[in-house]
């Protein structure tokens, strides 16, 4: 469905697809809500080992900024981040870590916060699972996170379930992305070739 599925789509069939997200009647925030399991620490560690305090980090659905959150208690000041579940932003937006600045949220869906955001916006982007394999294969996303990121980005991806499995490792190589380096299961991709060098 891969190479299929791009040629059947429109903005208004992703629109429908997203719309199960937009509020709390099949998915409750609290289960992203804060860093829990070890497999999550394992993920923030890895990103607050691989970026810098100074990088301008955007998180994909972000819903209540778990990793934002983590990163600004971290010390990181130049966070982004948006989610298409309207009650996740406004929750997100009471919290102390946010209060405190360092933090832009939006309410949106992905292709439309993606499609308005400038070249070279951010330095990582990061995401876990169950938000980019949810994004219909019609929006060319790796293409538009090579343009908007000078660094890479940091996913975890289940390559082979939900809505929209992919050839990931494929479509991200396809798109100019190299990977930086891998640790167990996380590998981190670089997007720009000066950043390519000693791979």
């Amino acid at each position: 469905n891969t190479w299929v599925l791009p040629s059947l789509s429109n903005q208004h069939q992703q629109i429908k697809e997203a719309s199960i997200w937009q509020d709390e009647k099949f998915h409750k925030t609290e289960f992203y809500s804060s860093i829990s399991h070890e497999y999550e620490k394992k993920f923030i560690n890895y990103v607050l080992n691989a970026t810098m305090k100074e990088d301008h980090i955007l998180d994909i659905c972000c819903n209540q900024g778990r990793w934002l959150k983590a990163l600004r208690r971290n010390g990181y000041t130049n966070l982004s981040g948006f989610d298409i579940m309207k009650p996740a932003i406004e929750k997100f937006r009471l919290s102390d870590e946010y209060l405190s600045g360092g933090i832009e949220v939006e309410h949106s869906l992905a292709q439309d916060y993606l499609l308005k955001a400038q070249e070279n916006s951010y330095d990582y982007a990061i995401t876990w699972g169950a938000t980019i394999e949810l994004i219909h294969p019609s929006f060319l996303l790796f293409e538009m996170l090579h343009k908007i990121t000078r660094k890479g980005f940091i996913f975890i991806i289940n390559e082979n379930k939900h809505t929209y499995p992919r050839f990931y490792r494929h479509i991200i190589k396809s798109t100019g992305f190299t990977p930086k380096r891998k640790a167990g299961d996380i590998t981190e991709y670089n997007s720009k070739s000066i950043f390519n060098n000693g791979l």
